[in-house]
């Protein structure tokens, strides 16, 4: 079968064919899965890779599988897998395998394992079959789509910044500087705690996720290339400033811009990845005005277990965010879509 995967030497892609995996048989083990991949979406750093290349060093292997946001259905499961059965439709945490053991896997901080393995390595979600850990599988709710149910894993982490670390609570402002498919999935989730304003930062080329983001419930979108950011928010907020800033841009400008918007005893959360050093002025920025400012990465467990239950509600409709759906062999056309800020989510059945 193909999958999708990068050289990280020569930071190049390129489907190769691999066999099939078969429970049982190295090294697939009676813990394991066998996943009949629907549908996968190509992230924000996938598309960051294909562009400008792989960090040197970065990794100890040549080759690295791609594509990690899959929807599919159970083709096989180990005997030790407990509560997930072949034709179940499911989705799967992302690319790293926590202990379970540790203390933070133990509260419930298992996207911070210090002892996580990589189980999407050599091969991922761009594929026609995927093998995985079942502890790390969940059942799609019956209401929901395999195409939105693909996009649980940005949904994910937008609950891990909005909720876990956010502690977003009604009538709260909140802005989000990012109007890609994670900040619009941030959108719904404010609309739904019942946060009030709701404001999207974006710049020019952001025209259409822009205007996608007011469709999806944004009380107000900003382009800070033709408006002067500091006099929006005052104007809103009637110089009151915001409850809770969102950086997802992965932008250095915005984590400034971010601390300079946030009210007093606001909370500002960082969880763009790409940053250049910058230089903020701790002092006047943050202790003076007692500001947190909180990371956050990735999306542990409970913020899958969150994300399925609020798309089981029906509350949330992530299909807008879904502009392309290409077959695998079209990998390239739909890394040319997802690079474009006309296209929010691209998906590629394997």
């Amino acid at each position: 079968m193909k999958t999708l995967v990068c050289d990280t030497e020569e930071s190049v892609f390129s489907l190769e064919e691999i066999p099939e995996p078969e429970i049982g048989k190295n090294p697939y083990r009676p813990e394991d899965v066998i996943i009949e991949v629907k549908f996968c979406g190509i992230c924000g750093t996938e598309v960051n890779l294909w562009k400008e290349g792989f960090p040197k060093g970065a990794l100890r292997v040549r080759k690295v599988g791609l594509g990690h946001e899959v929807a599919g259905v159970v083709l096989a499961a180990g005997e030790k897998v407990r509560g997930i059965d072949k034709g179940d439709r499911v989705v799967s945490e992302v690319s790293f395998n926590s202990c379970g053991k540790c203390s933070l896997c133990t509260s419930g901080k298992n996207n911070l394992c210090k002892h996580a393995s990589a189980f999407m390595l050599h091969q991922g979600g761009f594929s026609k079959l995927l093998p995985l850990p079942g502890k790390n599988i969940h059942k799609i709710p019956s209401s929901v789509t395999l195409e939105e149910a693909s996009l649980c894993q940005p949904l994910a982490l937008a609950v891990n910044a909005v909720e876990i670390r956010g502690r977003l609570k009604a009538g709260e402002s909140i802005a989000i500087f990012g109007p890609g498919p994670i900040g619009l999935c941030m959108v719904q989730l404010a609309r739904l705690s019942g946060a009030w304003p709701v404001i999207v930062i974006g710049l020019k080329a952001d025209k259409k996720r822009l205007e996608a983001a007011k469709a999806l419930g944004a009380d107000y979108c900003i382009n800070t290339d033709e408006e002067d950011l500091l006099e929006k928010i005052d104007d809103i907020t009637v110089k009151q400033g915001i409850d809770l800033v969102i950086e997802i841009a992965g932008s250095g400008k915005a984590v400034t811009q971010a601390l300079d918007i946030v009210k007093p005893c606001g909370r500002v959360v960082l969880t763009g990845a790409g940053y250049l050093p910058i230089e903020i002025d701790t002092v006047k920025k943050i202790m003076l005005r007692q500001i947190d400012l909180l990371g956050c990465r990735g999306d542990p467990t409970i913020s899958w277990i969150k994300a399925l239950q609020i798309l089981g509600t029906g509350k949330l409709n992530l299909r807008p965010i879904i502009t392309d759906i290409l077959p695998l062999g079209r990998w390239e056309e739909g890394f040319r879509f997802a690079s474009s800020k006309n296209s929010l989510k691209v998906l590629l059945q394997p």
